[in-house]
């Protein structure tokens, strides 16, 4: 009975220490849940302040890209942005927002202007195309983000930054009556030096081709269509102006005495993921006609033919050389789709998937018996209407910003 007695004192004993036990768990089971309310609102303020880098950083770029669509080709090239303006646009944006119930203000320093290089952005202000901004909260700006219940440990406060750069990318999307040209590239040329000429006619070992739009190929629809395009420039002035007259029709009427007035035509939208009839080779019918005799000029003698029937390539080149805005009469800079190939360049045929658009220079055709015409990709930086898709087919990128990091 004693040593019964004696036990149960023993085992009585150690219901003081389990309490210790479940006080010591129950005091590190809360300051798991406290550390957990403030590691989750931390992530909370982190994800708003990531939506306010993006938003800034779309801005500034938005404004790049709204500053060139006013500007002409040869304007874009060398065009010197007031930083100022930039970070202004991005201010605008990022102060509407709010990151831990602060709004969020962008320091000057804070926002990077330049040109994006697939992987950072390389500071200037000469023609960039992409802005960088960061957003803080911490000593240097919008304070840190107190704490709750860490203070428990001595943290009363952390600091958070998220950062965003948004570009303006090779063009998903050209509009109406962007693309001239009757030929196209494929995607095996990019990247180029810029220097090396393609040459089409025949187009079977230049990896480039003949195309004519959604249409069936056709020789004599593809030399109506190329009229058609010169006729149709300057229709609508407050859409399509010429940029030196005379336009469209009255232009094929003064230099080629035109009896038949061509039906005018636009080029249609495109965009990537459409197809386009292609065929490689020689469509000589497109260089067969009367040619303008001083390439210089915007009328002369008509020669080599029919001076009522104009060849449509080389009518199509001295017609828009002087309208492309490149400042320089000698060349057509134009915009050219960009077709999917496989590993190596293969004779287009058919129905061929766009994959984006390039700017190239094109050169004189030469009319029969040469049939032929050349083309260099245009690596200056240049500008269309329309957001981009990321791709880089040359240098040309729409005006609507992507966020690329």
């Amino acid at each position: 009975m004693n040593l019964s007695l004696h036990l149960n004192h023993r085992f009585g004993d150690n219901r003081g220490a389990t309490a210790v036990v479940v006080a010591i768990v129950m005091t590190v089971l809360i300051g798991i849940a406290a550390l957990a309310v403030d590691v989750g609102y931390l992530y909370a303020t982190k994800n708003e302040l990531q939506n306010v880098s993006d938003a800034g950083a779309l801005a500034g770029a938005g404004f790049l890209g709204r500053t060139y669509a006013a500007l002409s080709y040869s304007e874009q090239q060398t065009y010197v942005f007031d930083r100022t303006a930039v970070v202004a646009a991005v201010q605008q944006v990022a102060v509407k927002n709010r990151a831990g119930q602060v709004s969020i203000a962008i320091d000057d320093a804070d926002v990077v202007i330049g040109t994006w290089n697939g992987t950072s952005v390389d500071p200037t202000l000469t023609a960039p195309d992409a802005v960088q901004v960061t957003a803080r909260r911490d000593d240097t700006a919008n304070t840190p983000v107190t704490t709750f219940f860490a203070r428990i440990w001595g943290i009363n406060a952390v600091d958070i930054q998220a950062d965003a750069t948004a570009a303006l990318t090779g063009p998903a999307i050209v509009d109406e009556g962007e693309l001239k040209t009757p030929f196209s590239l494929s995607e095996l040329n990019f990247p180029n030096d810029c220097s090396d000429e393609i040459m089409f006619s025949p187009t079977t070992e230049s990896c480039a081709g003949w195309h004519n739009f959604f249409d069936p190929i056709n020789a004599s629809r593809m030399s109506d269509k190329l009229l058609g395009f010169i006729s149709g420039d300057g229709q609508d002035p407050d859409t399509n102006p010429c940029l030196l007259e005379p336009c469209g029709q009255a232009w094929l009427d003064a230099n080629f005495d035109m009896n038949q007035d061509p039906a005018p035509a636009v080029t249609p939208e495109a965009s990537t993921g459409d197809y386009f009839e292609h065929q490689g080779g020689t469509i000589a019918s497109l260089f067969t006609g009367a040619v303008i005799t001083d390439p210089s000029m915007d009328t002369g003698s008509p020669i080599d033919g029919n001076p009522k029937n104009p060849a449509p390539l080389p009518a199509l080149f001295h017609y828009f050389k002087r309208r492309d805005g490149d400042g320089d009469d000698n060349k057509w800079t134009a915009t050219i789709p960009v077709y999917r190939d496989g590993d190596t360049c293969s004779n287009p045929h058919g129905g061929m998937e766009i994959v984006g658009f390039a700017r190239i220079e094109v050169f004189m055709p030469n009319p029969p018996p040469d049939n032929t015409i050349s083309v260099r990709v245009d690596c200056n930086q240049s500008f269309v209407t329309g957001r981009g898709g990321g791709g880089l087919y040359g240098n040309l990128k729409g005006t609507i910003p992507n966020l690329v990091e």
